[in-house]
């Protein structure tokens, strides 16, 4: 097996007007069930700046049906994501008749490209709406307590200048769950939340080293050249070992290290591979600690590390199949960033095309990274916060591996002195065609671990 990426061609790469109401009426609180009562048509009033403070989106609804229907039955919901904000304030800027006769608000959801929704209700004030009729455009403002946030990973962002019809922006009967009664419009994908969980994959890492049979049944530690990482680099079995857990005698980590004294002759990188690629479709989920300071040695923040847990295919040039979903924490910064500290999370699609959002923070210690892949597209959760939403064009077409690695992008040529950055792993989950929660994800575990089961693999 050849598994090769290559760094050269890649970076881990993330502002109404209703017709007279006619002689038939549906009645408040009836439903005219369907996906295509309704469309919503959509402009980005804030297209210019994705990464500002500030969501403006211009909605109008238009009825497909053929009776009027009283606003106040249905709901309009936006899908995004806050990006770690603590507040969210959704408020209609302008609308006629008139803005007092909406109500706006906000709720929680777990699904592809959404872990926040603002919901637009209309009150009877508002009227009915007839038969091919539009609303006057809702300048709808959602603001964030002046942190910025990322729009272009939102389900129901896009970059449009003028009204066209849009079915990332939803309509719903009125009262319905986040998700229900829906009239109008395609839903995020990904909502988690109680997929039942027919196979899956579990491993804790209690091994007695990195030769224990147990371990090489399942994983292959890579040895030969080659990218990513510095010319003239090993990848070394020796840098994959088992540690105690300091916070529990019971329980052992998997420790990935990676070592250099300045020049590529004297680098050495590490990665850990799965050796079934078979994980394609579902939830993956790992605990992981990703370290700023070296195991040993100075920082140089010159040198730049990537910690990293992913899934690939194999590494073909050009293959329409190649697939890679990315975690790479980089503490010293890279790829633009400067010295600061960033995780990448990225997709690929072909060994050419990628998304990636970076997230400028530093991420030393512990963290359990969770990964939603569907056809709907891919999420980036990191403890319980979507961070990322990436389009159904990166979903993969084939069977993955699950992978760990730690590597140098650039060395501190400058520095003679060794230094030595290291990664640990708890564990890792992967639950087949199930798109599970974080919080989901860490009762499987915890129920794992209540059971005494150490390792598990049901994925066919």
């Amino acid at each position: 097996m050849h598994l090769l990426r290559n760094q050269q061609t890649r970076q881990g790469t993330r502002g109404m007007m209703f017709a007279a109401v006619l002689s038939v009426v549906v009645p408040s609180g009836a439903s005219l069930a369907g996906t295509t009562d309704f469309t919503v048509q959509y402009q980005n009033y804030n297209a210019a700046s994705p990464s500002d403070n500030i969501i403006e989106a211009g909605i109008k609804i238009r009825n497909n049906t053929a009776a009027s229907i009283p606003l106040s039955n249905v709901v309009v919901r936006y899908w995004f994501t806050k990006n770690g904000a603590t507040t969210v304030s959704p408020v209609c800027w302008w609308w006629n008749p008139a803005c007092s006769a909406l109500v706006v608000r906000t709720g929680s959801v777990s699904a592809t490209g959404a872990d926040q929704y603002v919901e637009i209700g209309f009150t009877s004030s508002a009227g009915s709406l007839a038969p091919g009729a539009s609303t006057q455009p809702i300048d709808l403002g959602i603001t964030f307590g002046g942190t910025n946030v990322n729009e272009t990973d939102d389900y129901s962002y896009a970059n449009q200048l003028s009204f066209a019809d849009w079915s990332r922006i939803t309509v719903h009967d009125a009262g319905s769950t986040p998700l229900g009664g829906l009239r109008g419009g395609t839903l995020p994908g990904g909502g988690g939340g109680g997929d039942p969980v027919s196979a899956e994959f579990f491993d804790d890492f209690s091994y007695t080293g990195n030769s224990d049979p147990n371990f090489t049944n399942w994983w292959s530690i890579r040895t030969y050249a080659g990218k990513p990482g510095v010319d003239g680099a090993q990848w070394l079995a020796s840098n994959v070992s088992m540690v105690a857990d300091p916070s529990s005698s019971s329980n052992k980590l998997m420790r990935l290290r990676a070592s250099t004294s300045g020049t590529g002759a004297s680098t050495s990188h590490v990665e850990v591979l799965s050796r079934s690629k078979k994980f394609q479709f579902g939830t993956y989920a790992t605990r992981m600690k990703f370290n700023d300071i070296p195991l040993s040695g100075s920082r140089f923040f010159a040198d730049k590390p990537i910690e990293t847990f992913f899934t690939i295919t194999n590494y073909v040039e050009n293959d329409p199949n190649y697939s890679e979903q990315d975690f790479e924490y980089m503490p010293n910064g890279g790829w633009g960033q400067g010295n600061t500290s960033t995780m990448w999370l990225t997709s690929w699609e072909t060994t050419v095309v990628r998304t990636s959002y970076p997230r400028a923070a530093s991420h030393d210690g512990w963290h359990t990274l969770v990964l939603h892949v569907s056809n709907a597209g891919i999420s980036y959760y990191i403890d319980g916060v979507l961070w990322a939403s990436h389009a159904a064009m990166y979903a993969p077409e084939a069977g993955q591996y699950l992978a760990y690695q730690l590597w140098f992008d650039e060395l501190d040529t400058t520095q003679g002195s060794t230094r030595t950055y290291y990664e640990e792993t708890d564990w890792v989950y992967f639950a087949k065609d199930a798109l599970l929660s974080p919080n989901e994800v860490a009762a499987k575990v915890s129920g794992f671990r209540t059971s005494a089961v150490t390792r598990k693999d049901t994925v066919p």
